[in-house]
């Protein structure tokens, strides 16, 4: 007896009941995340400027805050004993108003953008320009206000790092320069932090710079009811899939002994699908685990790429006009072009976030030829998944095109046939749908969090995107529920037929006869060439 997948068992009537089950589903995952706070959170804060007369900071990386500054000074006055290679500012995050707030470690992640506020005045003969602003920067944190500070990196006191800051006369005669990034930490272990920033001043270095007025530091982080909602989520759907994956391998060894190309991509993104929902975030609140950062952007990666295959392979498998399926080798173009996708992005985060491990202040965007190294990357990325999604819409339409002239040639087929066949081909295009609707939710969600992410690497010259927690984490759970159908809904079963449909449980055996020999599902009868 030949075998089907379980979609082929459902009665048009099941699976609008499981379509409706995963609506109250996806409602749910869309309201959970509603009731939360928004993803991110922004401090703003004003830095101090200490003249540091000894050198502190500079030689040996001690840290400058409200007890060790000796002289608290206004950057923007004149004062001929201050020396400007001597100024350090500081920021403390939390306020150090405000010590009963602290930060926390469901906080996931911290960056920090700077904002140069130069002094304007008609004396000041000021002009579009791009600088390059060397600082030598250090961050320390501590678990409680009675301890002593400690240095979160491992930076000698001597290095320094760059930023170009693009400045510009505004259309009120102002000066304004562009926000630039200062450092990015993949955990918040502690829960104060102390950011001090120098600015050297000597030959070629720093000589242009506008004078300053003073100095902001803007810190963003994940909010921690946020997080709690996410890794929530995680926690609960991991067990469900890996359940669903055994579950589907374990019908494909009884029902299936010689799988299918789409079986096995199936079965892949089962496993794929279980690393991405890994709840390992939880680490963080214990360990100083800035490692789960880059970890996370590289599942995601992953996950990305094999959803995109996936979709592939089931448009693809499911034309009607194929002469030849079940072969790797004839989506070979697309696969080229997301894997060249997934592996461009995926350098550009080991040259970004990988170097950021051992140096937080480290950036690919710190300098002219880094800025035009990941543009170029990021372009490059951008050409090839178009091309990937040139293919799958042309997939896609051949698939509807081909189901649609294999729908009408069923007139010559008998009643039982025809209507077991046009239910078939029904139940296949809603899944088809499914998956469309799918892949545009992704595209504009990947579209939105990578314009919010540049914004954090660009400054003011970009754009922003409002997002909200509802709708990352219905997103989220979109996917889940997406995969979770897929493994139960193509999983492998006996043909024994148990549907509700009147014209389904009348000689049922006329349309097994016609099923292929070794066949995985009734599908495959309709899906030779029209010409036959």
């Amino acid at each position: 007896m030949s075998n089907v997948i379980t979609l082929e068992k459902f009665s048009n009537k099941q699976l609008f009941c499981l379509l409706f089950a995963n609506i109250i589903l996806l409602s749910i995952f869309f309201l959970a995340g509603g009731t939360g706070p928004k993803p991110t959170n922004v401090t703003p804060r004003q830095g101090k400027a200490c003249h540091d007369k000894i050198q502190k900071f500079q030689r040996k990386n001690q840290p400058i805050d409200d007890d060790t500054c000796g002289e608290v000074i206004d950057p923007s006055k004149d004062d001929p004993k201050i020396i400007p290679g001597n100024i350090v500012f500081y920021f403390v995050f939390p306020s150090d108003k405000m010590p009963e707030l602290t930060m926390t470690p469901w906080f996931q992640w911290m960056i920090a953008i700077l904002d140069f506020k130069p002094m304007n005045g008609e004396h000041f003969n000021y002009k579009n320009e791009k600088y390059t602003v060397i600082f030598k920067g250090a961050i320390f944190g501590r678990q409680s206000l009675s301890e002593e500070w400690s240095l979160v990196h491992d930076l000698e006191p001597d290095t320094t790092h760059s930023r170009i800051l693009d400045c510009e006369v505004s259309d009120f005669g102002t000066y304004e320069c562009s926000d630039v990034p200062l450092f990015e930490l993949g955990s918040v272990y502690y829960k104060y932090y102390l950011i001090n920033i120098q600015l050297p001043y000597r030959s070629n270095v720093n000589e242009k710079l506008p004078r300053l007025e003073s100095l902001y530091a803007y810190e963003i982080h994940q909010n921690g009811g946020f997080s709690k909602i996410y890794l929530g989520q995680k926690a609960i759907i991991c067990p469900i899939l890996i359940v669903a994956t055994v579950f589907y391998l374990h019908q494909v060894k009884k029902y299936d002994p010689s799988p299918l190309l789409l079986t096995k991509i199936i079965s892949g993104f089962g496993f794929v699908s279980i690393l991405y929902n890994l709840p390992l975030d939880y680490l963080s609140l214990f360990y100083e685990a800035s490692f789960l950062r880059l970890w996370y952007d590289i599942v995601t990666g992953i996950f990305y790429g094999a959803m995109a295959i996936l979709w592939l392979l089931f448009v693809g498998e499911h034309r009607m006009d194929l002469d030849q399926r079940n072969k790797i080798s004839n989506y070979w173009k697309e696969i080229t072009a997301i894997s060249l996708t997934c592996l461009t992005m995926f350098l550009l985060d080991i040259i970004d976030r990988g170097f950021q491990l051992s140096d937080p202040f480290h950036s690919i965007w710190s300098t002219e030829g880094g800025v035009s190294a990941g543009r170029f990357m990021l372009i490059f990325s951008g050409c090839c998944a178009s091309l990937y999604t040139l293919g799958l819409l042309y997939l896609m339409v051949r698939a509807a095109l081909s189901m649609s002239r294999k729908r009408s040639s069923l007139a010559n087929y008998g009643r039982v046939r025809r209507l077991y066949y046009e239910g078939l081909i029904f139940r296949f295009k809603v899944m088809v749908g499914g998956t469309v609707c799918c892949g545009v939710i992704t595209v504009v969600m990947f579209i939105i969090v990578n314009i919010n992410e540049m914004y954090y690497k660009w400054g003011k010259g970009a754009q922003t995107v409002d997002i909200y927690s509802g709708f990352l984490v219905g997103v989220v759970g979109l996917w889940n529920i997406y995969v979770l159908n897929i493994l139960f809904l193509y999983s492998p079963t006996s043909s024994n037929r148990t549907s509700g449909d009147s014209y389904e449980t009348v000689e049922m055996t006329e349309v097994d006869t016609v099923k292929l020999q070794g066949g995985h599902h009734a599908l495959k009868t309709l899906t030779k060439p029209a010409a036959e």
